[in-house]
């Protein structure tokens, strides 16, 4: 079995803790004065002198005076330098590799994408050449940009140590260090990370974050998957990559997922399931995106059925923020606007957040939808490279 790291390789060390600390704030809340910056981080005036000289010796951060005040002296205000660093971002579903390459603030500058190989006899996608096509994507993204200093790369199912896929759910991997022979190809720090994880590192620094210490992110496509984001920390290793809620019980009388659960969230929510669902009862092939055009059209049937879907997702919602104690939760995915479309995803949020007749408290649930395309989720990927260069 192949065995990661959790220890960074020499070139990898990014910044020292305050660097680091220092840049973060000027990155999720932007430029700040010297002052602000150490009461924020509640450090001494010379410490934060030192850290800030640094930063801006090494590239990271210019000093600037603010325009003229019209009572005392313009302060000097320090801001991060977006060009400081770039990090290529890839996505890798079953047959397609889906790149970016992104600034320290995470702006795309270009994009780009490639065909993997076909998977071989095992059914897993060969991972040499997997590899090459990485490499072969940053090598044609990198023109368009100053460097490329790092290389994040996204997968959906299981990843430890930021470099084993444990699971790849699309790529039939098990156990594939996919980091280190990445790192002897192109000699540049390498993060492998799950793709939900890696959205929510992105929500932490650019999204949720900057409003919300603890969030969770639900995503709604090929299949649903969670992230976490608690005080601060995108949790990288979850128990079961969201298994316990796609697979809770909304209905016991509902449709049975491919796994067998009756009226489960996956039942509705999962795009192959509900496809499979709407197909029978049509006696045809149908999409979700048939669903789509039905409910639009005025088909009530259609409607009805994503409604259902809407509402089982609502109750997933619901007990993800009830079990984080969370105010904010993040819903994203090619699929979600299928499901934010019908009332009855808020309705059954509503419903749930409905105090008892006894009760004062009143509960408020911030719903923040993202709908994602590959290149959002390359860009996922490109978050959390640029973070894990810096030493996040």
């Amino acid at each position: 079995m192949v065995t990661g790291t959790s220890e960074r390789p020499a070139g990898e060390r990014g910044l020292s803790a305050g660097e680091l600390a220092v840049t973060r704030q000027l990155l999720i809340h932007g430029p700040a004065t010297r002052g602000d910056l150490g009461d924020r981080l509640n450090l001494s005036y010379a410490s934060m002198s030192r850290l800030a000289r640094a930063l801006i010796l090494g590239g990271m951060a210019s000093e600037d005076l603010e325009p003229a005040a019209a009572i005392g002296r313009p302060r000097q205000i320090l801001t991060a330098v977006p060009s400081a660093r770039h990090v290529v971002g890839v996505k890798l579903t079953g047959d397609t590799a889906y790149g970016v390459v992104c600034d320290m603030f995470g702006e795309v500058k270009a994009t780009a994408r490639a065909a993997l190989p076909r998977p071989g006899e095992d059914g897993g996608v060969p991972v040499a050449p997997t590899v090459k096509v990485i490499a072969q994507l940053s090598n044609r993204l990198a023109p368009k940009v100053p460097s490329v200093d790092g290389i994040g790369v996204a997968v959906g199912g299981v990843v430890a140590d930021r470099s084993v896929v444990r699971e790849g759910t699309f790529l039939g991997w098990r156990d594939v260090d996919l980091a280190e022979p990445l790192r002897d190809r192109t000699r540049l720090p390498i993060i492998v990370t799950n793709d939900v994880t890696a959205l929510a590192r992105e929500q932490l620094w650019f999204g949720a974050g900057r409003t919300h210490s603890t969030f969770g992110i639900v995503t709604v496509g090929a299949g649903l998957g969670v992230g976490v984001v608690r005080e601060g920390i995108a949790l990288e290793a979850l128990i079961d990559n969201g298994h316990l809620l796609a697979h809770s019980p909304v209905d016991t009388s509902g449709p049975r997922c491919s796994l067998g659960h009756r009226g489960c969230a996956a039942a509705y929510v999962n795009r192959e399931d509900l496809e499979r669902h709407a197909s029978a009862a049509a006696g045809r092939p149908v999409r979700l995106d048939d669903l789509v055009q039905a409910r639009a059209a005025g088909d009530q049937a259609a409607a009805r059925r994503l409604d259902d879907a809407a509402r089982a997702l609502g109750h997933v919602v619901a007990s993800f923020a009830g079990a984080l104690q969370t105010t904010c939760i993040v819903l994203g995915g090619e699929d979600v606007a299928a499901f934010t479309d019908s009332p009855a995803l808020q309705a059954a949020i509503d419903d749930r957040l409905r105090p008892g007749p006894f009760e004062t408290q009143r509960c408020t649930l911030d719903l923040l939808t993202t709908p994602l395309t590959f290149t959002d989720w390359a860009r996922g990927a490109a978050v959390a490279g640029i973070q894990h260069v810096l030493g996040a």
